[in-house]
């Protein structure tokens, strides 16, 4: 005898409890997979199968193995679920094409700019009643977090020839490309210049921060020093820029950010010479979200940041004053 059944009733939650049960082996481990109880899910199967009219899972001894039927039901739609998800995921993104969550979460890298950000975003979306920054010095962790819609803005910096790698979804803009200033004790020879040639420290000993987030810029460091002739000689590898700086005023060279003006008795800070080692900080987006819609305010806004903020470090300052004139 055929059996009938409404199959307007079968809906996306009955095929999202039939795949986790598939998949996990047991209702149990289907209720933790799912976020809700056991009990639960046993409702749902039984009045799905009460609806068929057919048993969709032999249980036994705390295991679920599909029946044909439910090997029948599961190969049916598997191609429709991921379907169905995409479905209401563009639905709930039209409705609500371009207001912001109440809580945005910024992913950035360690920079002058990370203290500006909240209230950069809060200025341009005052409907945000929240921004949280999560710090990750590895931005090939920060920007896949804007493809997975687990971050809205993004923060980070690369180098020329050892650029990111940008998912599909995400747009970025260069907010600036600076140059690396050398570390030097106050009474070294070198001290009294504007600028040094890197070629000048090839014999002094250098200190790196080397934990494995700054892996790429330590072999971008390597391969410019080979470009100029030599292979530099690091004798301190530290795992913080704190601990850098004392090795410096012992004797060592190490490097900086310009904006990152080190405030230390006995160290003074100076630019390479020519466009050497050069760094882009970079902003980034998902474009499938809010902040598409308003990024060059963004994008301006973050700009205009940085560009105030280099201004109150000294060096910096004097240096982009000798660049413009020139």
């Amino acid at each position: 005898m055929t059996k009938e059944f409404d199959v307007v009733q079968l809906d996306v939650h009955h095929l999202r409890v039939i795949r986790a049960i598939a998949d996990t082996g047991s209702l149990s481990r289907a209720a933790i997979a799912l976020g809700v109880t056991q009990p639960a899910v046993s409702a749902q199967l039984k009045r799905l199968e009460n609806m068929l009219g057919y048993q969709l899972f032999d249980r036994s001894e705390g295991s679920a193995k599909p029946t044909p039927m439910g090997e029948l039901l599961l190969r049916r739609t598997a191609a429709l679920l991921p379907q169905l998800d995409k479905l209401l995921e563009d639905i709930e993104q039209r409705v609500c094409p371009s207001g912001p969550p109440d809580v945005v979460r910024v992913a950035a890298v360690a920079s002058a700019l990370v203290g500006h950000l909240p209230e950069l975003v809060t200025r341009i979306w005052p409907e945000i009643s929240e921004v949280q920054v999560v710090h990750d010095d590895h931005p090939e962790r920060l920007l896949p977090l804007l493809a997975q819609r687990r971050a809205e803005v993004g923060l980070v910096k690369d180098y020329p020839g050892y650029e990111l790698e940008v998912p599909a979804t995400v747009d970025t803009a260069v907010v600036a490309t600076e140059p690396t200033f050398v570390l030097l004790p106050e009474a070294h020879p070198l001290a009294s210049r504007e600028s040094i040639d890197l070629r000048e420290l090839r014999d002094e000993s250098w200190v790196m921060v080397s934990d494995s987030s700054a892996a790429t810029f330590t072999k971008y460091f390597a391969d410019t020093c080979a470009r100029h002739g030599f292979s530099p000689t690091v004798t301190h590898q530290v795992t913080s820029q704190q601990v850098a700086l004392l090795v410096v005023r012992a004797g060592a060279i190490g490097l900086s950010q310009p904006i990152c003006h080190p405030v230390n008795a006995g160290i003074v800070t100076r630019p390479l010479s020519g466009d050497v080692l050069p760094r882009r900080h970079i902003l980034a987006w998902n474009r499938e979200t809010f902040v598409a819609g308003r990024r060059e305010e963004l994008i301006s806004a973050v700009v205009e940041a940085y560009w105030a903020e280099a201004r109150t470090a000294p060096v910096y300052a004097a240096y982009l004053d000798r660049t413009r004139e020139r």
